[in-house]
């Protein structure tokens, strides 16, 4: 079993938010999944599967 990872350029898009947004404030959020690899500071990777169960809480609580 492949693990998918996931960068900051791709929740960039997936959010609809600015990168430097992304990198700046969303990933260091609480709530917002650990990263699973960590090469350097630029080198940050996220699993897909937690980013997605993720996001999809954001929307269950918009919908509030």
């Amino acid at each position: 079993m492949s693990l998918d990872l996931i960068d900051r350029k791709f929740i960039a898009d997936a959010t609809g938010l600015a990168q430097a947004y992304v990198t700046d404030r969303l990933t260091k959020r609480p709530d917002f999944p650990k990263p699973v690899l960590r090469l350097s500071r630029k080198v940050v990777k996220w699993a897909r599967a937690d980013f997605d169960k993720w996001f999809a809480a954001q929307g269950r609580r918009a919908a509030r």
